[in-house]
């Protein structure tokens, strides 16, 4: 399923994290940096690494959750392949655009029809961020001193996520809410895509967006039906979201450091995943670790945060990218064989 445009991102990824890890490393600070790797105590280094399992396991949760409310049934062990596809295509594309549009591809090979499967990522895309916004307002009243960690700069691109987030969330609802203006856009798009001769049967692709819709307005209905099913993806997600901020404490106390508080470390991770959320690279690969090196420097010290950082976006990012990439070509050659 990898097209060129996902091999250049991985290549800006990958010259990324070169230029990232010369920065963090040059001078002369590799060694020092290395000492404090070596010194890193591996129980705890091992539970971060199951925590990261955790959060795609609760992704698998919600996958399954939302799919067997609209009638799918589906094993707990595909869910969790799709959430490790939307993760792994997530981290290699801009903006992480490419994991949702994955899932729902694997969805379809699973037999969900890909109304309900972009159903499912919408639902699944409004939870999230309301849990991340709840979460990183939350983080400003847990540990005030958490924003002030930030700085001016990541300060501003906090200002700008929350802001881009909570509008983009609005419209989401809005859409779930009243499908009615989304089935007039896409009825207008196939109009335009006939006048501009993109679309060359013009009935029979209305007819085909007709049986979408059918679905899309089916799988809405039922959602709205089941107000408990709401709950329990916000239950499931925050869950999920916490395991993942709780990285940097595990690396934290693997490093053998005490005296900082799992909430002022869990809100100021809480805080810097918003703050880079919005940058279009490919992981946020260069953002995310420069955060981290403004944001933890006065939690860790200037001699350990550059090792805290490698070990936090090993075990949160560079790992589970080689895991979750190995699952999904195995889950694209099993379900080759169905189509």
């Amino acid at each position: 399923m990898l097209k060129k445009r996902d091999l250049v991102s991985m290549a800006v990824m990958a010259v990324i994290v070169c230029a990232t890890l010369w920065l963090v490393l040059g001078g002369g600070r590799a060694g020092q940096v290395w000492a404090a790797v070596k010194l890193a105590r591996w129980p705890w280094l091992v539970l971060g690494g199951c925590l990261m399992l955790c959060y795609t396991g609760m992704e698998g949760v919600q996958n399954k959750l939302a799919l067997s409310a609209m009638g799918h049934k589906i094993p707990y062990r595909h869910c969790v392949q799709f959430a490790a596809a939307g993760f792994y295509f997530s981290s290699i594309t801009p903006s992480s655009t490419g994991g949702q549009p994955a899932q729902v591809f694997y969805m379809a090979r699973r037999g969900v029809s890909a109304a309900h499967g972009t159903l499912v990522m919408l639902l699944f895309t409004i939870v999230y961020q309301v849990v991340a916004v709840a979460w990183g307002i939350a983080a400003c009243f847990l540990a005030p001193e958490a924003p002030a960690s930030l700085g001016t700069g990541l300060g501003v691109l906090l200002g700008y996520s929350l802001t881009a987030t909570a509008v983009l969330t609005a419209g989401m609802i809005f859409l779930l809410v009243k499908p009615g203006p989304a089935e007039r856009f896409c009825r207008w798009c196939l109009k335009l895509g006939a006048r501009l001769r993109l679309v060359r049967d013009l009935p029979k692709a209305e007819a085909g967006l007709e049986r979408q819709l059918e679905d899309y307005r089916n799988g809405a209905a039922v959602i709205r039906s089941h107000p408990a099913l709401v709950g329990k993806l916000l239950l499931a997600c925050t869950v999920q979201l916490t395991v993942r901020y709780l990285i940097p404490w595990t690396v934290y106390r693997a490093l053998g450091l005490t005296g900082c508080t799992a909430l002022r470390l869990v809100s100021t991770q809480a805080l810097v995943y918003l703050a880079v959320s919005c940058v279009p690279i490919p992981g946020t690969v260069g953002a995310a670790e420069g955060a981290f090196l403004s944001a933890y420097r006065g939690i860790f010290g200037g001699d350990l945060v550059a090792a805290a950082m490698l070990l936090s976006r090993t075990l949160a990012f560079y790992l589970p990218v080689l895991v979750t990439g190995t699952a999904t070509a195995i889950l694209h050659r099993q379900t080759a064989k169905t189509c």
